[in-house]
């Protein structure tokens, strides 16, 4: 038996599957993820050299969420830092 919360983090869950798999088709790859939550990324093809040469970001981090009512956002993530 589900009880509508269970319901209602299905449908999120769903969302953000369908949204990752079409991000994915773009270059993206999951760094991080939850059921309503996940961070992706998509570098350079020439990473380690943009990163190494130049000053502009060899990487680009989205985080990505799912409302209570299925709506997918994105907004851009910090830069990792190591």
């Amino acid at each position: 038996m589900t009880t509508v919360g269970q319901a209602d983090g299905d449908a999120r869950s769903d969302a953000l599957d369908a949204y990752l798999a079409q991000r994915e088709a773009d270059g993206y790859r999951v760094e991080t993820r939850s059921g309503a939550q996940a961070i992706i990324c998509r570098r350079h093809r020439l990473y380690f050299l943009v990163k190494l040469f130049s000053r502009e970001s060899a990487q680009h981090r989205l985080v990505v969420s799912v409302d209570e009512h299925g709506e997918v956002t994105s907004a851009p993530a910090e830069p990792v830092r190591w």
